[in-house]
C-alpha cells in the first residue's frame, strides 16, 4: 500500500511543532513549560519516524520503472556543504516527457562535477509512487559511463534537518522562556468590615 500521505502528516506535524516553539518561547498556552516541551518533542520525533516509514515501505513495496531518454531540463540544488542534488526531465522514445525525478542523495560535490546536463541520454530506474530514481546511468553525453546509486535505507535530509533543528530550537525556546518573568497574578484588594 503506499503510504505517500503519511508526508503531509510529517509536514503537519512540523507545524504543530513550530506553533509550540513559539508557545514555548513566549510562554503562550496554559500549560507547564515541561507539558509543552515534551509535546513539543513528540511532533518532532513522530514526524521523523513517520517520514521514515513512509520511506521505508516505498523502498520495499513501490513498483519500479526503467526508462532511457535524453535530459529536456535540469536543475541542480547546490547546499551548503557545496554537495548537489538533482531534478531533471527526460524526452522518452516515445516522444513524451518522464515524470521529474529529483535525486535524494548527492551527484556531485561542485558545481564543477555536475554530472547531468541538458541533451544527455540517460537510463533512470526509478519508484513509480513517488519517482525517486534509485540509479542513473548516462548512456551519452558529457560523462558516459556515470552511475549514480540511490542510498538505500539511509536517514533522509529531511529526518536529520528535522531533528537537528528541533533540538536547537527546543533549547532555545526554554532558554528564552526561563529568562522571562512570569506573569504576576494580582489578588483582589480584600475588605476589612472592621476597618
Amino acid at each position: 500500500m503506499n503510504l505517500f500521505w503519511l508526508k503531509y502528516v510529517s509536514y503537519a506535524l512540523v507545524a504543530c511543532a513550530a506553533f509550540l516553539y513559539f508557545a514555548i518561547r513566549l510562554n503562550k498556552l496554559n500549560l507547564r513549560r515541561g507539558a509543552k516541551a515534551i509535546l513539543f518533542s513528540a511532533c518532532i520525533a513522530l514526524s521523523c519516524i513517520l517520514w521514515h516509514v513512509q520511506e521505508r515501505n516505498a523502498d520495499l513495496h513501490s513498483p519500479r520503472s526503467l526508462v532511457i531518454g535524453t535530459v529536456t531540463s535540469v536543475t541542480a540544488h547546490a547546499h551548503k556543504s557545496a554537495s548537489i542534488t538533482d531534478s531533471f526531465t527526460l524526452r522518452l522514445g516515445s516522444g513524451r516527457n518522464s515524470p521529474e525525478f529529483t535525486t535524494t542523495d548527492t551527484v556531485a560535490r561542485s558545481a564543477a562535477q555536475q554530472p547531468i546536463h541538458q541533451g544527455d541520454l540517460l537510463g533512470v530506474l526509478y519508484r513509480t509512487w513517488d519517482n525517486v530514481p534509485l540509479t542513473i546511468d548516462e548512456l551519452q553525453g558529457q560523462q558516459p559511463g556515470w552511475h549514480y546509486q540511490r542510498f538505500a535505507g539511509a536517514l533522509s535530509l529531511f529526518i536529520w534537518t528535522v531533528a537537528i533543528t528541533g533540538a536547537f530550537a527546543l533549547a532555545g525556546a526554554l532558554a528564552a522562556s526561563g529568562r522571562q518573568p512570569r506573569p504576576q497574578v494580582q489578588s483582589e484588594p480584600t475588605l476589612h468590615l472592621n476597618d
